[in-house]
């Protein structure tokens, strides 16, 4: 069986129409919004039955201490914690929305990691509430553990001649393929705008100075760069390989 052509990252609004069939193709032509915003509009309608459905948790967790929480788990999940999604896959024991609450009792969370996550989040309307729930549910001296796409790291490799220092941090197949998008990139800004936007899901890039002064402002008394699988909380060392080269890993006590 021969490997599917990648998908191109150039606008391809026709190609996408003429490959479109049924019902589909219509939809596409009459909608009365464009697609990028008719898709967010859609999460948007999901994630409200997702709260209608989640409205009960916080009653469920009034009695719980001194546990582990993993926001945005997805299939990272561990085991003996409360995994949060708002995907009903196996593993996620709370399904949930936590851009503008966290469903457990204050000074009740040992610690929080969150990977790939805050990127998902609006840095001037969601992140105040995430963080101000994250340092509220957080025990004193607990610790969150944050990553999420190095923006240092991107742009100063992609400010290079060539594309070495970009499949250094991320992988690229031949013709500079992404390895888990399937889309091929032509320019170097290509593949920036599809780490850091990532159509409609990714809504803000961090480096190291932006991500330190949020976590200040919000509340937490130290914010400590780290790497991969070093962590100030040991339980907090459940990163994922696959996302060393291109992830900023910051610890921060309550």
């Amino acid at each position: 069986m021969s490997k599917p052509l990648p998908i191109q990252m150039y606008p391809n609004y026709d190609e996408m129409l003429d490959h479109s069939v049924g019902i589909r193709k219509h939809l596409y032509k009459l909608l009365p919004i464009p697609l990028h915003t008719f898709y967010p509009l859609r999460q948007e309608i999901y994630l409200f039955f997702v709260r209608m459905l989640s409205l009960r948790t916080k009653r469920h967790y009034r009695n719980h201490k001194g546990f582990f929480v993993n926001i945005g788990a997805g299939s990272n999940n561990k085991q003996g914690w409360v995994n949060i999604d708002i995907v009903r896959i196996p593993g996620i024991d709370c399904f949930y929305d936590c851009r503008k609450s966290l469903p457990f009792p204050d000074y009740s969370v040992r610690g929080i990691y969150c990977e790939h996550f805050i990127e998902h989040l609006d840095y001037t309307e969601e992140v105040p509430l995430f963080l101000s729930e994250c340092y509220r549910v957080l025990q004193a001296g607990g610790v969150i553990r944050i990553i999420t796409p190095d923006a240092e790291k991107y742009l100063n490799a992609s400010s290079q001649d060539n594309w070495d220092a970009l499949c250094n941090i991320r992988p690229l197949e031949q013709g500079h393929v992404d390895h888990y998008y399937g889309c091929q990139y032509r320019t170097k800004m290509e593949l920036i705008n599809m780490v850091f936007r990532q159509g409609y899901h990714h809504k803000y890039a961090y480096d190291f100075e932006t991500l330190r002064f949020i976590l200040l402002r919000y509340g937490f008394s130290r914010v400590q760069k780290q790497e991969f699988s070093q962590t100030l909380l040991k339980e907090l060392n459940i990163d994922q390989a696959e996302r060393a080269t291109e992830s900023l890993y910051v610890d921060a006590i309550r």
